[in-house]
């Protein structure tokens, strides 16, 4: 690999960088290539790069719905750094975000704008590009219920906008496919600033005494099993509080690992097939995991 060629493109590209500090998990190893473009002609830039090298392309806003293994990735990590894609503006009740925005910094500023919806997303960590990508949400609704239209580069290069009904959004998934989201317009409701603020800390309240939300874990590691809860079997299964090393299912909430003692992510993926062994032999389901695995 040139890494040469590497250096002279505009984003800025590392070599063998350590992805433990970027992941909500605090575990894994190095990425091959790491960038972090700060526009989208950087973005594109170094997408061309990793096309014409053959590289797998991974995208990395937050991390906090990841777990990278001891080894580290293989190919070309796209890392949205801290203040890139970062715009938000209003006009009435829509909203443009960009995609490095994080979900709770929305949150606060629709807010502070009376318009009402997403305060049923408090609690929830991560990027809006992410968010969208994973159709993230809970109990009282997701990200796809106020999007009107998607943004999107390709790992091609192409640029693409997609309408809300174009969108394939499923449980947990937008069905983008080789796509990074560049952005979204939202439309949400006018609404009062003080209900809306009491719904967040409802919401917030409600969250905080059921899931770890300061612990270092990425989140529900398992989706859902059709009209059944993954965490109400985890904790049926009496696992609550198991651990493998330093890795822990949570005692607050049993669809959350923590890293509760410097776990390695082996730690971690061994906790993870451990649990779901148990389930498919005291239920016969088999959990499919949430989080991605890289």
């Amino acid at each position: 690999m040139d890494i040469t060629m590497v250096k002279d493109l505009r984003g800025k590209i590392k070599h063998q960088q350590c992805l433990k500090g970027y992941t909500t998990f605090k575990v894994g190893g190095s990425a091959t290539l790491f960038a972090e473009p700060t526009n989208p002609e950087e973005l594109q830039g170094v997408l061309d790069y990793g096309k014409e090298q053959g590289l797998k392309i991974f995208v990395l806003g937050k991390g906090s719905n990841i777990l990278v293994r001891d080894s580290g990735v293989e190919g070309l990590v796209v890392h949205i750094p801290r203040g890139a894609f970062g715009r938000i503006e209003r006009s009435d009740e829509q909203v443009l975000v960009e995609a490095g925005v994080s979900l709770p910094r929305l949150i606060h500023r629709t807010a502070e704008w009376e318009l009402k919806g997403l305060e049923n997303l408090v609690g929830i960590p991560g990027s809006v590009g992410g968010a969208v990508a994973m159709n993230a949400g809970g109990k009282y609704g997701t990200v796809e219920r106020w999007i009107e239209e998607v943004s999107t580069i390709g790992y091609d290069g192409a640029l693409h906008s997609y309408t809300r009904g174009q969108v394939d959004f499923q449980y947990r998934n937008a069905g983008l496919g080789q796509q990074i989201v560049l952005g979204a317009r939202l439309r949400l409701e006018k609404g009062s600033r003080e209900e809306i603020l009491h719904r967040m800390r409802e919401v917030y309240e409600e969250k905080s005494g059921s899931q770890p939300l300061s612990a270092k874990s990425a989140g529900c590691v398992f989706k859902n099993p059709p009209g059944q809860s993954a965490g109400g079997l985890i904790d049926q299964s009496g696992l609550k509080g198991f651990k493998v090393g330093g890795a822990m299912v949570s005692r607050k909430h049993a669809n959350f690992i923590v890293n509760w003692s410097s776990a390695t992510a082996a730690q971690i993926l061994e906790l993870i097939q451990r649990v779901r062994e148990e389930v498919k032999k005291r239920f016969g389901v088999w959990l499919e995991p949430e989080i991605k695995i890289w």
